[in-house]
């Protein structure tokens, strides 16, 4: 990585230790709440609590992130959750041990958390482009996603042993140094610019900030490649959470494995996926075509779900969830890279929002989806998948008859444009 800038390794190797204790905080509460609470539904509250706000929220992420300078917008919500974080790991360490588990403060951490990365994620995401030159925006944003998808692998297993070994008031204190950590790395960043504005009263504020927010998603809705695109992009997230969800299902009563087999195949994908991170950033700067190569992509991962679909062998499913993670990887990049270089940097912050915030709320509803057609057919899950990877299959076909789809992956250098 030489030929990054010293201000993207600062901000990537920081992140890189903060996503880390993401990890693990994930890891450990859920491990502390099946043991304490022995209730999925708990377990389940945790999960949407660091989720949901980002679907929300994010809209609004993105036009603070346009607004304010966008690095003192990653320290402030590093550091505000390494104080969250570390208020809850004393709770627990000076909690007595007859004392019953403490879930609503667990629930409310990890809902602050959710908050932060709600305001967190589009920041990062519209200060890579002033990081590094136009020309290795691609090979950043691949940096980037293998960074996180290996901080997924390695703080999946990492939180798992160290709360064997440290019990969850150890690994809420990783987890709080780690987040510190990336504020303070991030602080060392230069400043950047912050728009200058004339005192409002707070109804004038908040009035302003709704229409900005507003002005994001109207920069995309006015641009119907860009519309396409992120369809496409959400839409594929959404069509292949059945196939997530009932997983465990397609292992045990199609595949007849074990549960081992189970992660084996989230591993796949996971590593997988590593790899389509490592290579996505030489993919794109040589691709001539970015609709070709993503129309590629999503019809590749439309043909390992049929492939899932009719396979009964264990080694076939794990060949096609790697591909399915390698493909993904790519296909997130190459969308990613090209919000980033298309839309100008005065409006960028609110543009990633929405694409970020889009294609959160498509994953709850995709697992929503899987729930239901896991009952009503449960004892069909071949017919599931197939219906599923037919599904992506169409996005593909329809994204050839929708007007500036190819435009915006193969020429968005071109569709700079001042912010409206």
């Amino acid at each position: 990585m030489a030929f990054f800038s010293r201000n993207f390794l600062l901000l990537w190797q920081g992140q890189l230790v903060s996503q880390l204790g993401s990890q693990a905080f994930l890891i450990a509460t859920t491990y502390y709440m099946l043991e304490a609470a022995g209730s999925a539904g708990v377990v389940a509250a945790v999960m949407m609590a660091s989720t949901v706000p980002m679907a929300i929220l994010g809209p609004i992420g993105g036009t603070i992130a346009d607004r304010h300078s966008r690095r003192t917008i990653l320290v402030v919500t590093d550091l505000s959750r390494a104080l969250a974080v570390g208020w809850l790991c004393l709770l627990v360490f000076s909690r007595p041990g007859a004392a019953p588990p403490p879930i609503v403060p667990i629930i409310a951490v990890a809902a602050f958390n959710g908050v932060m990365g709600a305001f967190f994620a589009p920041a990062v995401q519209a200060l890579i482009p002033d990081l590094v030159p136009n020309s290795r925006l691609a090979a950043a944003n691949s940096v980037s996603q293998m960074s996180r998808q290996a901080s997924t692998l390695i703080g999946q297993a990492l939180g798992g042993v160290l709360y064997v070994a440290w019990g969850l008031a150890g690994l809420l204190l990783f987890d709080a140094l780690s987040f510190a950590y990336g504020g303070f790395a991030t602080w060392f960043l230069p400043p950047d610019r912050k728009l200058s504005e004339a005192r409002r009263s707070l109804g004038l504020a908040l009035q302003r900030y709704a229409v900005d927010t507003g002005a994001g998603m109207a920069y995309i809705w006015r641009r119907t490649g860009m519309t396409a695109v992120l369809g496409v992009f959400a839409g594929v997230n959404c069509l292949f959470m059945p196939v997530f969800v009932l997983l465990p299902f397609y292992a045990r009563d199609v595949l007849g494995a074990g549960a081992e087999w189970y992660g084996f195949l989230l591993g796949g994908s996971g590593a997988g996926a590593l790899a389509g991170s490592f290579a996505a950033g030489g993919v794109l700067a040589r691709a001539t075509a970015g609709a070709a190569l993503v129309r590629t992509c999503v019809g590749g991962v439309a043909c390992c779900v049929l492939l899932l679909a009719v396979s009964r062998s264990t080694w076939l499913a794990l060949a096609a969830f790697a591909a399915i993670g390698l493909l993904s990887s790519i296909i997130n990049i190459a969308v990613i890279t090209t919000f980033q270089s298309a839309v100008p940097s005065e409006v960028r912050g609110r543009v990633m929002a929405w694409v970020i915030a889009l294609s959160s709320v498509a994953v709850p509803i995709g697992m929503g989806l899987g729930g239901v057609l896991g009952e009503l057919w449960g004892g069909s899950l071949r017919l599931v998948f197939a219906g599923c990877g037919a599904a992506i299959a169409i996005l593909v076909a329809v994204s050839w008859g929708i007007t500036g789809f190819s435009d915006v992956l193969t020429q968005q250098h071109s569709m700079r444009s001042p912010p409206e």
